[in-house]
């Protein structure tokens, strides 16, 4: 609530957050647009990372003042036809209500870095390759913008958000190793390769000055 109330105080258009944190949230969140998810059925301590189903509906995060909704798909593991379908499903809804779809895309060959493991073995020609796959295939099923980890240069990128139909924003991703200019930089970069938007939470909220740095992202997306 704390963290909540001083990202309120910025000029961060908004917050992603878990349907259950609302109502603890709420009093405090301002004039932040609240992005609600709306599946989690695992963690980084499970077996099955790609297992990650719906836990509430887009009907019942309206009535708590969703401004946009948000799922985790991941492609190219054994399980991807369900996670598609389940797109698929929260598509229709979102048509359905007006509420905008969010679509947090990832490839099996970063599934690893997602959860700050180590990475699989995977030549950045596949990632790149896999990024823009999973990105244009979101759009196509009915996401509205995609959320999805940066390629790892300009040019790579630009294929990405060039092939993709709708916004594309970037993860943070686990907590870099760089300092706060590294990482900066490869914001910077993302933006001039045709990024819309981030939505980051460690490599804010796990700095030594969180505001500081809503502020430098903010400077970037607002004036690019």
């Amino acid at each position: 609530r704390r963290l909540v109330k001083n990202i309120s105080e910025t000029e961060a258009d908004g917050i992603l957050v878990s349907s259950g944190m609302v109502k603890y949230i709420s009093p405090v969140v301002g004039d932040l647009a609240v992005i609600i998810r709306l599946d989690g059925t695992h963690t980084r301590m499970g077996k099955h990372l790609e297992r990650i189903d719906l836990v509430t509906s887009v009907e019942s995060v309206l009535a708590l003042g969703a401004d946009m909704v948000v799922v985790n798909i991941f492609v190219g593991t054994e399980n991807e036809d369900v996670q598609l379908a389940k797109l698929g499903k929260v598509a229709t809804d979102c048509r359905r209500y007006g509420v905008p779809l969010l679509a947090e895309m990832i490839p099996a060959s970063t599934l690893n870095y997602h959860y700050g493991r180590e990475k699989k073995t995977a030549a950045p020609e596949e990632i790149n390759r896999d990024i823009c796959l999973v990105s244009r295939l979101g759009a196509e099923i009915g996401a509205d913008c995609i959320k999805t980890h940066y390629s790892g240069n300009k040019e790579s990128f630009k294929y990405v958000t060039e092939s993709t139909p709708v916004p594309v924003w970037i993860a943070g991703g686990p907590k870099s190793k760089s300092d706060d200019s590294g990482f900066l930089k490869m914001i910077e970069e993302a933006v001039e390769a045709g990024a819309k938007g981030v939505t980051i939470g460690r490599n804010v909220w796990q700095r030594e000055n969180p505001r500081e740095m809503i502020r430098s992202l903010c400077k970037i997306l607002h004036h690019s």
